[in-house]
């Protein structure tokens, strides 16, 4: 027989234990419970969503963010404490954990750390903002037009992370600067702004170029801002890149004759923007290329004459990432062992520094083709023996290349240096050549036969070789823009007396199978001397409107002086839309100019 006490006991013990199970079973869930809430918003947190408000109901809490709401149990959370003028919200959970949550506040003024006008020393219209982010996010920038709408730049920063540098470009000079920061989402969406203002000093710059705006369609236009390639007073003089907005007004440039490693550079053909957002460039003052980003900060260099070559004129960054540079090689003779220049293209890897291939015109192209001295040319623009081809340009066409040579004409090679065709007026190329040599077509369609237009002497309406070109644009594989710069156009030298040239954009078709080349449309004979460029100067296709930058670079007549002029062309009606004269003291204005966006794409 079992005694009542035991019994007793035995029960007391029973419930003593569901109780305490029940009790540890209640605290578990309620841990679980926290555990979850924290977890949830946390992984808001680290997502970088903005809260943007809470909703309190009978048992609950409902934290609304940017992507999404939460719900959590009153119970859970002990105490909230919103501070919305630094976007954050504290949360005190019930067993006394915290967590920051970043939240949608009032003004974001507080974000600005410190703004650093021209941090590099170099370009005094650009500035460094660093900002302290509520969140993860991105950062546009615009700097408000001085004169309205129109001036405005804006650009819609790539990094992401909470504490980070803000690139601010496109600052006018002399001026107080009115910068708006917006605060985004990863996607872009605006969160909230704060804006700044940002005084330049007015710019001390010794015989910089004037120029004048004569025309702007603005709405026709391609956007972006023109990057002028400016060599300087001469070619010994150190190279000031600058860019002029669509209203004629300053909104960048390089003063790099304070930069230890730049205080010399002679670029030739100017910079050329690279798929990374960095500027790429040929130094002809001491033989390398070099990469420098939109403050002037020299980043990596290639010393060319290690590799036994010399830079002249041209780099491009091939579709491979490598970069394709004219130059002469040191060691190149001609077959009478006088050294020869200017006939030598290579391929550089530039993550090795080492030469991927190297093609020498000679092998290619007959390096007795040329014109011995008229006597009224300059030597400075006279073909030579030594100086047979001048090559200035090189660019791809399909899986090619397409080169251009003041003295030669144009060619497409492969990558084994087979030449595929050129087109070249046909005077003074041998036989070994005539196969090579493209058979103009005139605007009927029929083949041109009339000798004197085949070899240079004569053109006809709608048929012209192009003499001493630059900047070969493929369009496709069968369609080219060049520069046709006039050189001694048929054959006469332009100093003559009384000689009138022109140069002109122009858009050639051939027909690869049937050897034949057709003029499509040009323009710039219209214009006469007041386009006219002996040399540099080119053209660009515009992708967006489909429009033609013409740029006679040296030379030209304008209504402030000598220099250049730039002009947006629409093909199809052949009506300038845009129209910018650059005069300098040296009469040279530019090499080239390039349409570009002020900020790089991956900034």
């Amino acid at each position: 027989m079992r005694k009542i006490g035991s019994t007793f006991a035995d029960l007391f013990l029973y419930g003593a234990t569901l109780l305490l199970l029940f009790v540890s079973c209640k605290k578990d869930r309620e841990t679980a419970v926290e555990s979850t809430a924290k977890l949830s918003l946390d992984l808001k947190v680290k997502d970088g969503e903005l809260l943007l408000d809470i909703t309190k109901k009978v048992d609950e809490y409902i934290f609304n963010f940017e992507k999404g709401s939460i719900n959590i149990p009153l119970t859970d959370i002990s105490r909230i404490e919103p501070e919305l003028t630094r976007w954050r919200t504290d949360l005190t959970f019930s067993d006394g954990s915290k967590l920051v949550v970043p939240t949608k506040g009032t003004s974001l003024d507080y974000i600005i750390e410190k703004i650093k006008l021209n941090p590099s020393g170099y370009n005094p219209l650009a500035a460094m903002v660093d900002v302290w982010l509520p969140t993860y996010g991105r950062v546009k920038v615009t700097v408000k037009g001085k004169n309205g709408a129109a001036g405005a730049i804006t650009h819609l920063c790539h990094t992401d992370i909470p504490r980070q540098s803000v690139p601010v470009l496109g600052l006018y000079p002399d001026h107080d600067n009115v910068v708006d920061l917006i605060f985004t989402d990863r996607e872009g969406n605006e969160r909230g702004k704060t804006t700044i203002h940002i005084q330049t000093a007015a710019l001390s710059l010794q015989d910089f170029p004037r120029w004048k705006i004569v025309k702007a369609q603005a709405g026709k236009m391609e956007p972006g801002v023109n990057l002028v390639h400016y060599p300087g007073q001469s070619e010994a003089d150190v190279s000031l890149p600058y860019m002029i907005d669509q209203e004629g007004e300053l909104r960048w440039l390089l003063q790099l004759k304070s930069s230890p490693e730049l205080n010399r550079l002679s670029y030739s053909i100017g910079l050329k923007r690279t798929k990374s957002g960095t500027f790429i460039a040929g130094d002809q003052a001491q033989q390398r290329v070099v990469e420098i980003d939109m403050f002037g900060n020299l980043k990596r260099e290639w010393d060319l004459a290690k590799l036994g070559f010399g830079f002249h004129h041209e780099i491009t960054e091939a579709a491979n990432g490598n970069f394709l540079i004219t130059v002469t090689k040191t060691a190149a003779r001609l077959v009478n062992g006088e050294p020869r220049i200017n006939d030598f293209i290579v391929e550089l890897n530039p993550q090795t520094g080492s030469l991927v291939n190297e093609w020498d015109l000679a092998k290619q192209l007959d390096t007795t083709r040329y014109i011995k001295p008229d006597g009224i040319t300059p030597p400075a623009f006279s073909q030579t023996a030594n100086n047979w081809a001048h090559n200035n340009s090189i660019a791809e066409i399909g899986n090619d290349l397409l080169a251009t040579l003041r003295y030669q004409g144009i060619v497409r090679f492969n990558h084994a240096g087979q030449t595929q065709w050129m087109i070249s007026p046909h005077k003074f190329w041998g036989a070994n050549y005539q196969s090579l040599l493209l058979k103009p077509i005139a605007e009927d369609g029929t083949v041109i036969t009339d000798p004197a237009v085949i070899n240079g002497d004569a053109s006809i309406v709608g048929f012209d070789w192009p003499w001493g070109p630059h900047t070969p644009v493929a369009l496709s594989e069968d369609r080219i823009l060049v520069f046709d710069n006039g050189y001694n156009r048929s054959w006469i030298p332009n100093f003559g007396t009384g000689v009138n040239n022109y140069s002109r954009v122009v858009e050639y078709k051939i027909d690869a199978a049937k050897k034949t080349v057709q003029q499509l449309w040009s323009y710039g004979k219209e214009r006469g001397a007041n386009a006219f460029s002996q040399a540099l100067s080119g053209v660009q296709y515009l992708p967006q409107t489909g429009n033609i930058l013409f740029f006679p670079g040296m030379g030209v007549k304008t209504s402030i002086g000598t220099g250049g002029r730039v002009m947006e062309i629409d093909p199809k009606t052949k009506e300038v839309l845009f129209e910018l004269e650059i005069a300098t003291g040296s009469g040279t204005a530019f090499h080239r100019v390039t349409r570009i966006p002020l900020y790089p794409t991956n900034l």
